[in-house]
């Protein structure tokens, strides 16, 4: 039945229309029920008072936890229909596991162990449920802000706006210390628009960056961005600036859709992600398309994991040593196992549905 419902998960994720109920909540929150879940409870009245309490907690939460209504038809000869709205549907959060709550309060313990003051995002890509902790807060976004810049490009490009293969040349007003190779060349020569997004992403290439941020206008990009719902991206003319752990989410997905439409440009702007640098690694060797930045005051992943079921993740942090990468890790980990909880639950639902 798992691989069934994966089917269905490949075969229907395009069909359907959704509408997207988006309901505020907070992982710092969200994982304070657990002192309450784990008590034990010896009868029915203690039974009705703990679920009472339970529910006042989490209508207290201020996590992001979406719940996704289809607005497709039930019926459907094999159950093909019902299924598939069920999958599409997140679990309600007064319906979370004990067992996903465990989880949760042991992502909030893996931040709160270190000095990072992380900022986090997880979004489960198919369902839109998602968890976050001190998302809205900016944190200096360092190298992470080439990302929403090569897609604003490349997506732009798609559209006709945007020559991939004009020609910029490479002069002594970009040279730039820091990441990227271009540093290491001669001046005056010529690199296409897609050789240099290349360079931005897999190399971190800070001359590159700054060739096509000053072609293409940091007003241009930062409005493109603020149309799909970030908050925080180029606030300032600088082709630097700040960053929240929800515009990277935002950007990542926006990155995710535009690699489903499978053009020869997606391709390749999707392989650049799946080549860069990672401070995030991929859980049991799954692929990943990320950007990563780090400087003397932040340390930064935002990346897509193509599991079965993909999800984005996002992990900022206001510290810049990649000696906490192994605190990152631990978290994608933690992640993983609620990602793969999550869906085994929904899966045991929604088999049970079509019975």
């Amino acid at each position: 039945m798992k691989s069934l419902v994966k089917y269905f998960i490949i075969g229907f994720k395009e069909i359907f229309s959704n509408k997207v109920l988006i309901i505020s909540l907070s992982v710092v929150n969200l994982f304070l029920i657990s002192g309450v879940v784990y008590k034990a409870v010896n009868n029915k009245k203690e039974l009705n008072k703990y679920e009472g309490l339970k529910s006042q907690i989490i209508e207290k939460m201020e996590t992001k936890l979406v719940i996704e209504e289809n607005s497709s038809s039930d019926s459907d000869a094999h159950g093909v229909t019902k299924i598939t709205n069920c999958l599409k549907k997140s679990i309600p959060k007064e319906e979370l596991s004990d067992n996903l709550l465990n989880i949760g309060k042991q992502i909030e313990d893996a931040m709160n162990a270190s000095n990072l003051n992380f900022a986090f995002k997880y979004k489960d890509l198919y369902t839109g449920f998602s968890l976050s902790y001190n998302a809205n807060q900016p944190i200096f976004a360092a190298s992470t802000i080439k990302a929403p810049e090569a897609i604003y490009i490349y997506e732009e490009a798609e559209k006709g706006n945007i020559n991939l293969d004009e020609v910029l040349t490479y002069t002594s007003s970009y040279y730039s210390e820091g990441t990227g190779v271009l540093k290491n060349t001669a001046f005056n020569k010529n690199y296409t628009i897609r050789q240099l997004v290349g360079y931005s992403v897999i190399h971190s290439d800070n001359a590159a960056h700054l060739m096509l941020n000053n072609r293409y206008k940091v007003q241009n990009i930062r409005e493109y961005w603020q149309n799909k719902g970030t908050t925080s991206i180029y606030k300032t003319n600088s082709p630097w600036g700040d960053l929240s752990a929800n515009d990277a989410a935002i950007y990542m997905e926006e990155l995710y859709n535009y690699y489903l439409t499978n053009t020869s440009n997606s391709n390749e702007l999707i392989n650049y992600f799946k080549s860069a640098w990672k401070v995030i690694s991929a859980p049991n060797g799954i692929t990943i398309a990320n950007k990563s930045g780090w400087s003397d005051n932040s340390l930064h992943d935002a990346a897509i994991v193509f599991d079965d079921n993909p999800y984005v993740l996002v992990i900022l942090s206001s510290r810049g040593y990649t000696e906490y990468t192994s605190y990152f890790n631990q978290i994608s980990n933690l992640v993983y196992d609620f990602h793969h909880a999550y869906w085994d639950e929904k899966i045991n639902r929604c088999t049970n549905i079509s019975e």
